[in-house]
């Protein structure tokens, strides 16, 4: 069998199963952040009238709006996309109605403000397509169902993988320790992790280290 690089594929499904998490947190935080910032100015928020100062109607209503100096010392101009009956409301009154937390002027919710239905459809839409990458990449992972039982103490070894069958019962099992039990080994191969109990044996090859060991079926073991 030829040789590949020691853990390859466990390294490889370890980094892609760690950024698809990470894309997962990425997609989801605007909407988190959205749903957290929400609950806020429902429990704490109040009602007050901004002053209009634009707005322009390019395939929705955008408002932009200023507090009284009260509730905004600083007198910054803030954004809403609202509806179409409140933007004409906007536009006639040059007044709108805002939910603002008190003393947090950016945490706000204009009174018929368009919902985040878009943002939500994306979401669930990107959630959709990492929740199919995380199935492909469980399904990949490799196969563990060959086990066997140490014929010598584990050696360290050059860095590479091979399963390679010596005679009828006995191999010589080479690859990175990809966990160590009371009584085995596991050696990652490249194509599959192997289980090798080591009775009476003993293994000095730390995790993650590459390692070799003859051993044999547990039919056939001494």
């Amino acid at each position: 069998m030829a040789a590949v690089t020691p853990g390859r594929a466990a390294r490889t499904r370890r980094r892609a199963l760690a950024l698809v998490v990470l894309l997962v947190v990425v997609v989801n935080l605007p909407f988190a952040h959205g749903w957290w910032v929400g609950r806020s100015i429902e429990a704490d928020g109040v009602e007050v009238t901004a002053t209009v100062t634009a707005t322009r109607d390019s395939g929705g209503g955008l408002v932009e709006f200023r507090y009284d100096r009260d509730v905004d010392p600083e007198q910054r101009t803030w954004t809403a996309a609202v509806d179409g009956p409140g933007f004409e409301r906007a536009v006639d009154d040059e007044t709108i109605r805002v939910r603002v937390v008190p003393g947090r002027p950016e945490r706000y919710e204009v009174v018929g403000e368009s919902g985040s239905g878009v943002l939500v459809v994306l979401t669930v839409v990107a959630d959709v397509f990492l929740l199919l990458a995380l199935a492909l990449i469980w399904r990949r992972r490799p196969a563990g169902g060959l086990r066997l039982v140490a014929l010598e103490d584990v050696r360290r070894a050059r860095p590479g993988g091979r399963l390679e069958q010596l005679d009828a019962t006995t191999y010589l099992v080479v690859g990175e320790v990809a966990g160590v039990e009371s009584d085995a080994v596991v050696l990652d191969v490249g194509e599959q992790q192997v289980r090798v109990a080591l009775g009476d044996f003993s293994n000095p090859v730390g995790w993650e280290q590459p390692a070799q060991v003859r051993a044999c079926l547990p039919d056939s073991a001494p």
